[in-house]
């Protein structure tokens, strides 16, 4: 997540914290926090800054409703051409097997996962790699060089338009080596 997202975020708790709290403690009689904020005057800067530190609260709160119903992208399961005679289907099994059988040419890469999306509205894919490398290749060079062989040759041989490639480079931990039992 974002930095100033989570800063915002952060705030919003903080301040829906101490507005909770001043509601609780108006409703068990402790203490009056409401009554004494209205009894501030207009005139006092503590008045303006806490009008506007509950504005912040309401706009935070709207956002957030808003963007709670609002639906993410979904993608689709087969990447549709559309053509004079019909439409043709190429799923994302076929894609990703095409992915797979490119990075098998490449030296250096085990524990290799391949996933696709396919965006509902661009109808672009996006390919996501993740792998572990091993051997005296230099990482960042062969995974460039994996970015760009994935998304040239997907665009020639499918004919997808490809948005991005992601390339992670994972660690693999290695197992204990296993001791040969005497019977």
């Amino acid at each position: 997540m974002n930095l100033a997202i989570r800063f915002i975020i952060g705030v919003f708790s903080l301040l829906t914290l101490l507005l909770s709290g001043s509601v609780l403690l108006e409703i068990t009689g402790i203490y009056d926090p409401l009554n004494e904020l209205l009894n501030v005057q207009q005139s006092n800067e503590i008045y303006w800054i806490l009008i506007g530190v509950l504005t912040f609260i309401g706009l935070v709160a709207l956002i957030m409703f808003i963007t709670a119903f609002k639906s993410s992208e979904i993608s689709e399961r087969n990447y549709q051409s559309p053509t004079d005679i019909g439409v043709i289907g190429i799923s994302k099994d076929s894609i990703e097997s095409t992915v797979l059988r490119i990075i098998r040419r490449f030296e250096g890469m085990r524990s290799v996962d391949v996933h696709s999306s396919i965006s509902k509205k661009t109808q672009q894919v996006t390919v996501d790699v993740s792998y572990s490398p091993f051997g005296p290749s230099p990482v960042q060079e062969n995974a460039k060089k994996l970015q760009e062989t994935v998304k040239t040759e997907l665009e020639s041989w499918l004919e997808i338009p490809v948005k991005e490639v992601k390339v992670h480079v994972k660690h693999e931990p290695h197992s204990p080596k296993k001791r040969e039992r005497v019977i």
